[in-house]
């Protein structure tokens, strides 16, 4: 009866106060601070909360290893009361690292997201300009993308910060001219959609957001750093070499598990409404993790319809047809972009590629149908990945993209 009044957590910490005895249970229970730095499954929060309240409260913690906790005579009310204590020093405690956003509020603060980084002190050199001697690894619509090694508890860490939003502190939004208005909203939304989405968010195949940080010109997003870059990059370039066939499926069934996250699992759910290689990144083992959540969109809990926009998002070529008619999108938009990604993982092609140009078919989608229904479907495989003795699986999953990219979305799969 005991859960259906209680939050699991308090039941967590009332477990913890009344059995534990002895120094290698509280190791076991409250884990390793490193070990937890890596750990994304579900009890990731809850693990690392407690080894903080642990930490921090020493007396509390001495109290707790009194010889009377071991032999169990002290009773069951003292621990149940001990136990709501416990629980608000994790709720206070949790404030530290995150601080929600209200929708309709400006984003004026800084904020953590991830114990990874220890203290906002460590980020200050983002209120001013940059150093010119980090390494810039990209750049997008919003600005560049640097690589930074962060001194943080102790250590050095290797991130990605995005700078994204320039506007002079001189000028006032409102006195800004109608074009640049609308940027700096549209770039401010995006900023917020990743807070509120990725920066709640822990699953293995997601990039963690770790902190925000604004200044008067510029809002700095701090990412964990993914040493294999993009797999558009990748693909693009001689790298490509290291991606056979076993490592495509691998972030192939990386994807898969990032969506059936975004989709199902998590609370509300995610629409991500921009996949596309160049947001699907690589860590040092070639595991795929989601990135950019700008245009992702929250599905409200009790809804389970389209998410209608203002305009069409996305990229050309992994947009749904079904979003330019209707401005609305569901799981099955990002399903849609999947599959367009699957036939560039087996193809190494890419639906702007100049081939297309010389074909009867617009783009990669309608060329891989004709493939596929081609008496020899494996010319369409990558000749890279040709005669290693996998075809069958490729063509396979060929058919899977071709599946989930159908014109109609009722004939695509949900997940």
């Amino acid at each position: 009866m005991a859960s259906n009044h209680f939050p699991p957590l308090l039941i967590l910490l009332f477990l913890v106060i009344c059995w534990e005895g002895t120094t290698a249970r509280s190791s076991f229970i409250l884990g390793d601070n490193k070990k937890l730095s890596r750990d994304f499954d579900p009890s990731y929060h809850v693990q690392h909360h407690l080894h903080i309240v642990k930490k921090q409260n020493s007396s509390i913690r001495a109290f707790f290893a009194h010889p009377l906790w071991a032999s169990g005579s002290i009773s069951l009310s003292v621990g149940f009361t001990l136990g709501i204590f416990a629980f608000v020093i994790w709720r206070l405690t949790i404030k530290r690292y995150i601080k929600p956003y209200p929708n309709k509020e400006p984003i004026t603060n800084p904020t953590l997201f991830s114990p990874i980084i220890r203290s906002i002190n460590d980020l200050l050199f983002l209120y001013s300009e940059p150093s010119p001697s980090l390494e810039v690894i990209g750049r997008g619509a919003c600005g560049e993308v640097y690589k930074a090694e962060l001194f943080t508890g102790g250590q050095f860490i290797t991130v990605a910060i995005k700078k994204a939003v320039h506007f002079s502190p001189m000028l006032d939004t409102s006195n800004l001219c109608k074009v640049e208005s609308k940027l700096l909203e549209h770039q401010m939304r995006q900023i917020k959609s990743e807070i509120l989405t990725v920066g709640r968010m822990r699953h293995p195949h997601l990039v963690r957001l770790l902190a925000h940080v604004p200044n008067q010109e510029h809002h700095y997003l701090v990412y964990e750093f993914m040493s294999n870059g993009s797999l558009h990059d990748v693909l693009r370039s001689e790298a490509r070499e290291k991606l056979d066939w076993l490592n495509r499926l691998k972030i192939a069934q990386g994807i898969t598990a990032g969506l059936e996250y975004l989709h199902i699992l998590h609370r509300p759910r995610i629409i991500h409404r921009d996949l596309k290689p160049a947001n699907i990144l690589l860590d040092e083992n070639l595991n795929a993790r989601i990135a950019d959540f700008g245009l992702a969109k929250v599905v409200p809990e009790a809804f389970s319809g389209a998410v209608s926009s203002a305009r069409v998002a996305g990229t050309l070529g992994y947009i749904a047809p079904e979003c330019y008619n209707t401005l609305s999108y569901t799981d099955k938009s990002d399903i849609y972009s999947f599959g367009v990604i699957l036939a560039v993982l087996v193809t190494g092609m890419f639906p702007s590629d100049k081939f297309f140009q010389t074909t009867d078919e617009p783009s990669l989608v309608p060329w891989l149908r004709r493939m596929v229904s081609s008496q020899d479907p494996s010319e369409a495989i990558d000749p890279s990945l040709l005669r290693i003795g996998f075809e069958e699986e490729m063509i396979l999953v060929l058919k899977i993209a071709c599946f989930c990219t159908y014109d109609d979305p009722a004939e695509s799969p949900t997940d």
